[in-house]
């Protein structure tokens, strides 16, 4: 996607917008082979357009922007980053765009990447796997 983060996130603090622009450029750099959407007012990474197969989003919230995981819940954070209770979902609170700077980060975005994109994978073998069953 070419569109910038002031014409994606127009209504946005410019605090916000900043810490945005360096997550975009950090994931960007992290896992260039991802696809960005913007999928419901947030960017979206994953291995299609589809904003189904989304493995990392990004919301503008109230003086910070969350960086998602859509597979976190199992995922190594030695720094205790990760924030979330579910079953599957993490997200980290950044406050700052300096923030985005941590090695860490960037690792669960690689790491979140190559789990999630099994997951997408797998997710997509068994809808084929049902419809086949289902068309039997």
């Amino acid at each position: 996607m070419n569109a910038t983060v002031e014409e994606l996130f127009p209504d946005i603090a410019d605090e916000v917008r900043g810490i945005i622009t360096a997550i975009r450029t950090m994931v960007r750099d992290a896992v260039p082979e991802a696809t960005e959407i913007l999928y419901h007012g947030a960017l979206g990474y994953g291995p299609t357009s589809s904003g189904f197969d989304r493995i990392l989003y990004v919301t503008a919230q109230r003086g910070y922007a969350n960086l998602g995981f859509f597979y976190g819940g199992h995922l190594s954070d030695p720094e205790h980053l990760l924030e979330g209770t579910g079953k599957r979902m993490r997200h980290v609170k950044i406050r700052s765009a300096q923030a985005v700077e941590n090695p860490a980060l960037a690792k669960l975005v690689r790491d979140a990447w190559n789990e999630g994109v099994v997951a997408v994978a797998a997710m997509h073998a068994s809808r084929k796997k049902q419809r086949v069953e289902t068309a039997s």
